[in-house]
């Protein structure tokens, strides 16, 4: 008799929701304030990030204006540009890339196990 495998949940979410969720909880985990960080709109003092289709966009609210524009061909790399500007130090910014790097690995993981 085969193995028994659990079935995925039946709302599965696109790889960006994934990649936003993991840079939120990896932001809480290393104590960044929640204002520090605005997901899909404008937001004064803050890094912001913005889907553009097809791209996505990060920048920096202040005075009502967007600062130090940058646009990702994909979420993941936005994600990445996210921590480096929201990090104090360059260790910083590597112990958060790591937890955020690991999280997305354990989400690949599982979906590879579910679709076996």
């Amino acid at each position: 008799m085969g193995k028994t495998m659990r079935e995925p949940p039946s709302t599965t979410k696109d790889n960006n929701d994934l990649y936003i969720e993991i840079l939120m909880k990896a932001l809480k985990e290393f104590h960044i304030p929640e204002g520090f960080c605005s997901i899909g709109e404008y937001t004064e003092e803050a890094v912001c990030l913005e889907k553009n289709e097809p791209s996505w966009m990060v920048y920096e609210g202040e005075r009502g204006k967007k600062y130090n524009i940058k646009t990702h061909m994909n979420c993941r790399d936005a994600c990445y540009d996210i921590i480096s500007r929201v990090s104090q130090s360059n260790d910083a910014e590597k112990s958060l890339k790591d937890f955020f790097n690991l999280e997305c690995e354990k989400i690949s993981f599982n979906r590879f196990v579910y679709a076996v």
